[in-house]
């Protein structure tokens, strides 16, 4: 399955090696209106000149190399008129490196075609250029391995059409984001995407909400009110969390579905709609169907087009690339000079199962990164509950002396961090509390690098 970009562009690829420049070049080719091979000293020359010419590149893409810096980006995106820059990397190192230097978006090898196109495809600060249908910077499917490459050929398959999708994951694995893409890449691009959490909404509600009603249906109905239904008119209504809609609210979706016609409540007429419908559910659907929970009519309907993400439990190799880009993601918000992670903190995210998945990996890098006291965050930073810590995954290359010991500095760097937190960074109090002696307390401080005085009292 190919993809192809909704409006062509022009792409600039940017590395010293003339193979790695062809290869580039090579897969852009069909994606592309113009491809130019040009090294990192010639680049914003050449940039310049097409700004100059009125033929200005969309999209700088380069071989990420350690070498490069954030001032070196800037230069290449200001020479190219606002170019966005999009390296090509292997490895959570790439997507760091991309972090750091400001990077619009990062491509991990091997890659698809489609995924390709979706990377290189997005406007440039995430508003719309030319053509809205290129996905925005913020929808940003983060992942590594057959299953990122599956899950971009399916979107490109299936964004084109007006078929009805299925989403089936666990609770933050990315439902919505996939949503958003699908429709952000499809013809209705430019009319709404309505989202409808089916499991927030109360039931005595949820009708109303989703199809309206017309004056004096009920007491308080004053004036009609037109439903999210008809608010994605000639869009996409996405309803998340289908499986907790009242099976009574099920045959009139069914409808919506087989006739395109739906009816408010209290009206006597039936009115169209011309919409795309995406749902997605982290239950299962099979076994609500078998307890008649869930109208299987309405499962065939919704079915058509199944898609499943993966929970990140089972894709440890993505923790890595999301936490770099997590990271990339908040240091300008919160305005703190945060340059990445340590190993040691790196593997406490990697060795967690993330039962909340991408979602509660997110709020524990913002966490994080909040309480971090330098350019770096520390293991002990690193807030996750300790019951959920048994399925660690110990690196088996590794010899079992090392990995004991950097256990035991972890605990002891953490257990100190809270003790000194506790008692304000006075000493002899944390001594007493700990039943240590203050010499051997003090030398674990010293050992693990903590400064007492970040912990005092202001």
């Amino acid at each position: 399955m190919t993809y192809a970009l909704a409006v062509p562009l022009r792409v600039l690829v940017v590395d010293k090696s003339p193979a790695t420049r062809d290869q580039l070049a090579e897969s852009l080719g069909g994606l592309a209106s113009e491809v130019v091979g040009a090294t990192r000293d010639t680049a914003p020359d050449r940039l310049r000149a097409a700004v100059t010419a009125g033929q200005a590149f969309d999209v700088v893409v380069l071989e990420a190399d350690p070498a490069l810096t954030a001032a070196a980006v800037r230069e290449l995106a200001a020479s190219g008129g606002n170019a966005r820059v999009v390296f090509v990397a292997q490895g959570g190192e790439g997507i760091a490196l991309a972090a750091r230097c400001g990077a619009a978006d990062v491509v991990m090898r091997p890659f698809s075609a489609a995924e390709l196109a979706f990377r290189i495809g997005r406007a440039p600060g995430g508003e719309p250029r030319g053509d809205k249908r290129r996905p925005r910077k913020t929808d940003i499917i983060i992942g590594t391995g057959p299953w990122i490459k599956e899950l971009y050929d399916r979107i490109a398959m299936v964004a084109a059409t007006d078929v009805t999708v299925a989403i089936f994951g666990e609770s933050g694995t990315g439902k919505e984001l996939v949503a958003r893409t699908i429709h952000s890449s499809s013809p209705r691009h430019e009319a709404p995407f309505v989202v409808v959490n089916c499991a927030a909404i109360p039931e005595a509600l949820i009708e109303d909400e989703l199809f309206g009603h017309v004056r004096g249906a009920f007491t308080d109905a004053t004036r009609d009110r037109e439903g999210l239904l008809a608010a994605a008119h000639t869009g996409t209504l996405f309803l998340d969390e289908i499986g907790e809609l009242p099976l009574a609210l099920q045959g009139k979706l069914l409808r919506v579905l087989q006739s395109q016609e739906f009816r408010r409540i209290g009206d006597d007429q039936d009115r169209r709609v011309d919409v795309r419908i995406i749902t997605a559910t982290n239950r299962d659907l099979d076994q609500l169907v078998a307890r008649g929970n869930f109208r299987q009519d309405l499962y065939y309907r919704i079915n058509v087009f199944p898609m499943h993400l993966p929970p990140l439990r089972d894709r440890p190799d993505d923790i890595t690339l999301l936490v770099h880009h997590f990271i990339g993601k908040y240091r300008d918000r919160l305005g703190r000079p945060i340059d990445g992670i340590t190993p040691g903190a790196l593997r406490r995210f990697s060795s967690y199962d993330f039962p909340g998945n991408v979602r509660e990996l997110e709020n524990k890098v913002h966490q994080a990164m909040v309480v971090a006291a330098g350019p770096m965050i520390e293991d002990a930073e690193v807030a996750l509950p300790a019951g959920r810590m048994a399925s660690a995954r110990p690196d088996l290359a590794r010899p079992f002396r090392e990995l004991k010991q950097e256990a035991i500095d972890g605990f002891e760097k953490t257990y100190l961090t809270e003790l000194l937190r506790a008692h304000h960074g006075n000493l002899a109090q944390a001594a007493r509390a700990a039943s240590m002696d203050r010499k051997n307390l003090w030398a674990l401080v010293v050992r693990h690098g903590l400064d007492r005085e970040q912990f005092r009292k202001p």
